[in-house]
């Protein structure tokens, strides 16, 4: 027979599985759902709430409350995507880092997932999913930092260096090649991105 103090932390552990179980499910929930867009987005197969929600196991209802709309659940799937398809070197070196970066990203951006999420991406968006967009790229722009960060505590590119705007002129070309021009990814496209960007920051601190 349980006393008072027994049914006092009987309680207290049920509260806490019951405050532990909505987070794990969200988390299995949103990788389920992400998995899913990409493997449709991987298939070709045409890109439903619908179909999103039967590959995922999931309700319709879920995934318009987390993301709202199809372009905002393909715009946070396309992020989850690229932290882990293209890590963040550590050569000891910015220019080391950048090269190996800018190929990582040629590198996937000819593969098939790649060329798909280049094409999500640029999906025309409005209202709700413009607010992802404005997420995402500073998390983006965030995420590169790192390297100038380690750059500047090296002493390799000065303090006050506007490392934003670097990494939106490193990114561009490879958005424009793939979604404009459809100019060619040449060999060495990411050794002389490289040094453009290079000199472009020692002279503005000379």
């Amino acid at each position: 027979m349980l006393n008072a103090a027994d049914n006092t932390t009987a309680s207290q552990d049920d509260e806490r599985r019951v405050r532990r179980r909505p987070g794990g499910r969200s988390a299995r929930v949103r990788e389920a759902v992400l998995d899913a867009t990409l493997s449709l987005m991987v298939e070709q197969e045409p890109l439903s709430i619908a179909r999103i929600a039967a590959r995922a196991g999931v309700h319709e209802s879920s995934i318009y409350r987390r993301w709202g709309t199809r372009e905002a659940l393909v715009i946070d799937a396309v992020g989850s995507r690229l932290s882990a398809e293209i890590p963040l070197p550590d050569t000891g070196t910015l220019r080391g880092d950048l090269v190996i970066l800018l190929q990582r990203n040629i590198d996937f951006q000819l593969s098939p997932l790649g060329r798909q999420l280049m094409r999500a991406a640029a999906i025309d968006a409005n209202g709700a999913d413009i607010d992802v967009r404005r997420d995402y790229w500073p998390k983006r722009f965030e995420r590169i930092g790192v390297m100038f960060e380690r750059a500047i505590a090296r002493g390799e590119i000065p303090p006050g260096a506007d490392t934003t705007l670097v990494a939106e002129l490193l990114i561009a070309p490879f958005h424009f090649r793939a979604l404009v021009s459809h100019a060619p990814f040449d060999d060495n496209l990411a050794e002389r991105l490289t040094n453009f960007v290079l000199s472009g920051l020692h002279a503005s601190d000379s």
